[in-house]
């Protein structure tokens, strides 16, 4: 303690020029007071007093606080040269983390820049470096003083470990497993230093009294011999103790019985004669006799690769009561992988469950494939996957139980992640949703949990929420006022990052309620200025672009011309990039009903440049030619078609570079060719019909496909997929989005001739004749066709 009140004692001139800046606080503990670095700004303040506002700081006791007032604060060391010494990160960690010592050397280096004086230093103990396990110098301070120490005097290993978990590295650790480890670290690298003091060769410390008799003898006289009373001489001699010799162990000795020890284990689990996973001709281990520094023959046991790993996988899962299904012939750790890549490990009989305590111990196993690897890494997405099809299993057996994972598990190891990485937030929110069941309440309790992991970090909630309400299948009005309060709150704050997220927040409220978007706009009009990120304008002109598109359900007059005043504004030839890019996109399905954004629209489309606007290292440009004209429409139609043939449903982007490729052999007067490739994917083309994202894209290639079979004998209208396609249409309401799209094709080939008429009006009576009469006469091809 007297150590300890030495090093943080001010020097008398430090002391006397403190004093004579008049300060708001007097100094009674110089490390505690000085760790905020409320007073270093005042000190500051009063050099500086024009690049410092003092208003900036908070005189709190937070960890947090701490932190922001040195972040100012260096970055004020950073804009004068006479405080450059300052910016030590080690110096100022170790003030902010009250070590002895730290505050009174910073304050020399202070006084020193700030008066240009040079001061004696008082006598301060050395700061511990981070990273290395050293004891502080207020346990030990040198070897030759901890000899001086009695033992009893000592400091335990327990007052040891305390004072380095004061360390700035291990003070700021939030995961408590790499706490636990690292604390394990310097316990055992503690006893290991002790260990090798104890085998010094000097006299041991605990026997002081031998050690200063062993001290004295070396200032004596040599032995004399002595005579006792009868006259017979007696030698006193010292009895010599030898020093203990350390022999390390032999290293083929310690193969010889960790293969034996093996041995013996295989023999415990029915290991010992044969592999029953290799079958009975296949041994498990080999012998290998060999002779061990020129003695008798020894006997080594090699194991199999596969044998070790077939043990390594029955051993984890029946320890985890999982169940591998049963493949003929197969090795168990071949039949693993087998089950992994078709997601049958984790079935009916998985217990997670039932063994909590073992999920959480899974969790901290697939912990490091989450905080060590990038979002891109195989990696990570493999063990994305694998959390997520293990949460819906889970919330398939017991919802409630699942449930209990997500705050209990997981939340608290993947919140560091959330804190550190924001590119891996959305697949760990998937992670985080996929054990809870998909209800409004369940997501509702979720948030306000995430809320409570999130309490001294708002900026990052509402990060968080604005990729959650993405995930949302469903919204009531309790789960639409919490995102909608939250997306306020952001809008108002002064990142634009933040900003930005929570405008992309508008789209799904536009779904739910118009009104809640509509009221906002004359507040979005007043985030758009010249110095705004170009993602907060795109995304207001992504806003903007969706409001127009909405059927208004009252006057919008004013909210229109809103609107249109956003999209003037940002959306303009010489706007960003990446923003007249989005804006081409998300502006042309507007240009219909808004015939006055199609001067501009012309104006930023052509403002596009026709290269990259990137520079390669050798300085080449490299020209942007465009693929649809370019490539050979033939061979790429067939090619994605090929590769996507036998798949259940059709994908947007498959159909939509089939449509491609059929515009562009149209075009060039190709009918044959697209005859040919429509004739090979009409089956794949049908079965856009069935969604909602695919069915205008099937639609358009159908209407290709009529306009090149013109004139021929070919009646696309009466092929069978297509006929149950409309049959199973003509069911929905007048309002799906997929009858709309189907009568309109029809009647654009109604209209086309008057074979194409006689072959629609064909196609359409015989869906009259295989339906009931009410159905058929409330959808829209007995509207459109008048039968």
């Amino acid at each position: 303690m007297a150590d300890e009140a030495k090093s943080n004692k001010l020097n008398r001139e430090l002391l006397r020029w403190i004093q004579s800046l008049d300060l708001a606080y007097s100094i009674k503990n110089v490390k505690r007071d000085f760790a905020n670095g409320f007073l270093v700004a005042e000190i500051l303040s009063r050099y500086y007093d024009k690049d410092i506002s003092m208003h900036s700081y908070d005189n709190g006791i937070g960890m947090k606080v701490r932190k922001d007032n040195w972040d100012q604060l260096v970055k004020i060391f950073g804009r004068f040269v006479d405080l450059e010494p300052l910016t030590n990160k080690s110096d100022i960690d170790a003030i902010v983390h009250c070590q002895n010592g730290a505050a009174v050397v910073f304050l020399t280096k202070l006084y020193q820049c700030l008066t240009k004086r040079t001061i004696q230093p008082t006598a301060v103990a050395n700061l511990p470096s981070s990273g290395h396990i050293a004891a502080p110098m207020s346990i030990a301070k040198s070897l030759n003083t901890v000899d001086e120490i009695p033992p009893y005097a000592k400091p335990t290993n327990s007052a040891f470990i305390r004072d380095k978990m004061r360390e700035p590295e291990i003070a700021e650790m939030r995961d408590q497993t790499q706490l636990n480890r690292r604390v394990r670290d310097i316990h055992s690298q503690l006893e290991e230093t002790q260990h090798l003091e104890r085998l010094m060769t000097d006299t041991p410390d605990r026997y002081p009294a031998i050690r200063s008799a062993s001290k004295a003898t070396v200032l004596r006289g040599a032995t004399k011999p002595v005579r006792n009373d009868d006259s017979n001489p007696v030698l006193m001699t010292q009895q010599i103790v030898r020093e203990v010799q350390i022999k390390t162990i032999n290293q083929k000795g310690l193969e010889k019985l960790r293969a034996t020890r093996e041995a013996k284990e295989n023999e415990s689990l029915g290991y010992s004669g044969s592999s029953c996973l290799l079958g009975e001709a296949r041994g498990v281990a080999s012998f290998d006799t060999r002779g061990m520094n020129g003695s008798m023959p020894e006997v080594i046991q090699k194991r199999r690769p596969l044998d070790l790993l077939n043990e390594i996988v029955a051993r984890k899962l029946s320890s985890m009561e999982l169940i591998l299904k049963p493949r003929g012939g197969k090795d168990k750790f071949e039949n693993f992988l087998d089950n992994v890549s078709e997601g049958n490990v984790f079935g009916e009989s998985e217990s997670f469950l039932d063994f909590p305590r073992d999920f959480w111990k899974f969790v901290g196993l697939m912990y490091p494939m989450l905080a060590e690897h990038d979002e891109s890494h195989i990696l990570f997405h493999t063990t994305v996957h694998l959390f997520i099809v293990l949460g819906q299993h889970c919330v398939r057996r017991d919802s409630s139980a699942a449930s209990l994972f997500m705050p209990e598990f997981l939340l608290p190891k993947l919140t560091v992640i959330l804190y550190q990485y924001s590119n891996k937030r959305a697949p760990l929110l998937r992670i985080l949703y996929a054990f809870l069941p998909n209800t409004v309440l369940a997501h509702i309790q979720a948030i306000k949990q995430l809320r409570e992991a999130l309490n001294d970090d708002i900026p990052l909630f509402i990060h968080l929420l604005a990729v959650l309400i993405v995930m949302e299948s469903e919204l009531d009005e309790t789960l639409v006022d919490l995102y909608h309060y939250y997306c306020c709150i952001g809008l108002e704050t002064t990142c634009e990052k933040l900003r930005a997220a929570c405008l992309s927040m508008l789209i799904p409220f536009l779904n739910y309620d118009v009104n809640l978007v509509v009221d906002l706009l004359p507040r979005l009009t007043q985030l758009s200025s010249r110095h705004a990120w170009w993602e907060v304008k795109a995304q207001l002109v992504i806003v903007a672009s969706a409001v127009l598109r909405i059927e208004p359900p009252r006057d919008f007059t004013e909210q229109i011309e809103l609107c249109l005043t956003i999209i003037e504004r940002e959306f303009h030839p010489e706007a960003s990039l990446n923003l007249r890019r989005v804006g081409l996109s998300y502006l042309s399905r507007n240009l219909e009903h808004y015939q006055e954004l199609v001067p501009l629209y012309i104006d930023v489309l052509l403002s596009l440049p026709a290269v990259l606007p990137i520079l390669g290292a050798s300085g080449a440009v490299y020209q942007l030619l465009p693929l649809v004209t370019n490539w050979d429409s033939m061979a790429i139609a067939k090619q994605v078609f090929y590769e996507h043939k036998n798949n259940n449903s059709a994908d947007p982007d498959v159909l939509l570079v089939i449509l491609k490729c059929f515009e562009q052999l149209l075009h060039t007067n190709q009918q044959l060719n697209v005859r040919m490739l429509y004739d090979q994917m009409k089956n794949y083309v049908v079965l856009g019909f069935a969604s909602a994202n695919t069915c205008k894209l099937s639609a358009s290639i159908f209407r290709i496909a009529v306009a090149a079979l013109d004139g021929s004998d070919t009646d696309v209208f009466q092929y069978a997929a297509l006929v149950d396609a409309l049959q199973q249409l003509i069911t929905r309401d007048v309002e799906d989005v997929r009858q709309q799209t189907v009568v309109k094709m029809l009647h654009d080939a109604h209209v086309l001739s008057s074979v194409w008429a006689e072959r629609v009006l064909r196609c359409v009576s015989n869906l009259r004749s295989t339906c009931d009469a009410d159905t058929f006469k409330a959808s829209l091809f007995s509207i459109t066709f008048e039968l």
